[in-house]
């Protein structure tokens, strides 16, 4: 399954974990933002580590909303 992912800036807080779990897809300064792709899994578990959910992960395909 290939994953849009979108960060929302306003909610996130930077900490980093998105970017230690996914760190093909992510990059932290004092946002985190999209900079490449990761395998599925490795976006699930890095939208479902951020503390304050600003990640949401989209299927490509369908547009279906994967997460939350």
């Amino acid at each position: 399954m290939k994953l849009k992912v979108l960060v929302d800036e306003a909610a996130c807080l930077a900490y980093g974990d998105c970017a230690e779990l996914a760190p093909g897809a992510f990059e932290v300064d004092d946002i985190a933002r999209v900079r490449g792709n990761a395998p599925a899994q490795q976006l699930v578990d890095a939208a479902r580590a951020c503390p304050s959910e600003a990640i949401t992960l989209i299927d490509a395909e369908t547009g279906e909303q994967v997460y939350p």
